[in-house]
């Protein structure tokens, strides 16, 4: 039999532990941008791993590798409009139609209850 105090403790210990080891790859990420010179669009991947990390640790795996996939998306998405000559309006256009069956197939196929 578990009490609540202890629930809590568990909580509390994986907040701390998700607290720390994000905290420690964002710097390290800061670290790793300082050295390369690639802040934009950089920062997005730092972002993704940093509240990647954090969710996953904290127990929701899907929504940690949704925010990793969606901060690194956003970096290549941006480095694949500066290699190339496609334009950034259909670029955007594709994102906005992926996003929007995201969240039609979220909507309709991974309800609760």
């Amino acid at each position: 039999m578990t009490t609540d105090t202890s629930v809590e403790t568990v909580d509390k210990d994986k907040d701390r532990l998700a607290k720390g080891i994000s905290g420690g790859i964002f710097l390290i990420s800061l670290g790793v941008l300082l050295v390369t010179g690639w802040w934009w669009p950089g920062i997005m991947v730092a972002l993704g791993l940093t509240s990647g990390a954090a969710l996953i640790l904290r127990g929701k795996v899907l929504g940690g590798i949704v925010s990793l996939v969606f901060f690194c998306g956003i970096a290549i998405a941006v480095e694949f409009i500066r290699t190339t000559d496609v334009s950034g309006v259909v670029i955007g256009a594709f994102i906005l139609v992926g996003i929007g069956v995201i969240i039609l197939a979220k909507t309709l196929f991974f309800r609760e209850g």
